[in-house]
Order: structure tokens, then C-alpha cells, then sequence
């Protein structure tokens, strides 16, 4: 009888171990996470990834900081182009009007360049069309270029719905705006300074956020 307890004790024992070790092993909660724009306003997950990838090909210059807490906070660079004047242009759209920066001062311009062998601009073709029918009834631009030859621009809208105003061959307009990597997605405000620049977009509502905010001015 001894020596069976005597067993049932080193059992117990080597089954405690275990547990302990199992809870040793066991992951610590991941810290809670922050996200900061350069101004130091808090962003949500989506923003924050807006915002880093607004310009993909800069070397990533976002501030990681562990606060006292354990907050692993995330303070992201400025996007050098936003509060910059936004090139003057001049193009002719397909249908064959001629639209230029200095016509659209007073408006709030929404531009998108893009080309039709792009699929990150292709899949966001029904997003952009949505985001424009929340602003039907206002005077709002919406205005895309591509450098596809207008004959490709025409063959592939016959197929395609994409509602901005487009304006094809722009490669020399749209190289103007000093930018790499497509899509490109950019608010200009009435005073033809750009407020909002990004490549691909997942923060839809601060995308709207703007542009209601730049309508709202006088």
C-alpha cells in the first residue's frame, strides 16, 4: 500500500511538472497596439495601413515605441504631398472636353490614375464607383487617367463600368504629379491643394471624410 501511494505521489507530481511547464510555454497576450499619424491623432488599423502604403516605394520611416504600459505604439511618417499645390494640367477627357486645373479651382477634384493592365486599379473599379454615387447631387470631381490609348480605353469601358470622367493617354499629365506605383488616389481641394493622397484605399470612411470636409468649405 506505501509504495502504491509512494506511486500515486511522484504521478501527481510529474502531472504537476507538466501543467506548470505547459503554462511556462503558454503565449503572453500580444501587447495592445496603437496607430498615430505624424500629427500624433490616433488612426484606425485600416488608416494606419493607408497611410504606410501611400507611398510604397519610400523607405518605411514609421516610429515603433513600447510604452510604460507595454502599448506598442506606431507613429507614422508625413505624406510629403498632402498640403503641397497640386500641378496645373490640362487634358482632354474621352467625350472630348477639355478639362483644366485652373477650371476646377472652387471644386473638390477626386482623382484617380490608373491603367487598364493593373489589377490592384481593377479590383477597386466597383469601390470607386459606389464612393462616387454617395456624392450624387453635389459638384464634385471625379476624374480618372490612365496611359492607355483612348481606342483601349473605349473597347475596355464597353466591357467595364468605371463612372469617373476618364482622360486616356495622360502619362505626360499625370507625371507631373512626381509619383510611382499605381493606383493612385487623391483629393485636391478647392483651392487646388492636395489634402489626401493614397495608393490603395481600405480606410473608406476617412476617404469620405475628406471629401465632405473639403465640400463643406467655402
Amino acid at each position: 500500500m506505501k509504495k502504491f501511494l509512494g506511486q500515486i505521489g511522484i504521478a501527481a507530481g510529474v502531472t504537476m511538472m507538466c501543467v506548470v511547464a505547459a503554462i511556462g510555454q503558454a503565449k503572453a497576450p500580444a501587447p495592445r497596439e496603437v496607430f498615430r499619424d505624424s500629427d500624433g491623432n490616433l488612426v484606425s488599423n485600416n488608416e494606419f495601413v493607408d497611410i504606410r502604403m501611400a507611398n510604397f516605394n519610400y523607405p518605411d520611416a514609421t516610429i515603433i515605441k513600447i510604452l510604460d504600459d507595454g502599448t506598442k505604439e506606431f507613429r507614422l511618417q508625413k505624406i510629403p504631398q498632402e498640403g503641397m499645390p497640386a500641378p496645373a494640367f490640362s487634358a482632354r477627357t474621352l467625350d472630348g472636353k477639355t478639362i483644366s486645373s485652373s477650371e476646377l479651382r472652387g471644386k473638390v477634384v477626386v482623382l484617380n490614375f490608373w491603367f487598364i493592365g493593373c489589377p490592384a486599379c481593377l479590383s477597386m473599379e466597383p469601390k470607386l464607383n459606389a464612393f462616387k454615387a454617395r456624392f450624387t447631387g453635389t459638384d464634385v470631381v471625379f476624374l480618372a487617367m490612365t496611359i492607355d490609348p483612348k481606342e483601349a480605353l473605349e473597347k475596355y469601358l464597353k466591357k467595364e463600368r468605371f463612372d469617373y470622367l476618364q482622360i486616356a493617354d495622360a502619362k505626360e499629365t499625370m507625371s507631373q504629379f512626381s509619383f510611382r506605383g499605381f493606383p493612385k488616389n487623391i483629393v485636391i481641394d478647392k483651392q487646388g491643394k492636395i489634402v489626401y493622397w493614397r495608393s490603395t484605399v481600405k480606410a473608406w470612411d476617412k476617404f469620405e471624410s475628406v471629401v465632405r470636409t473639403e465640400l463643406a468649405k467655402n
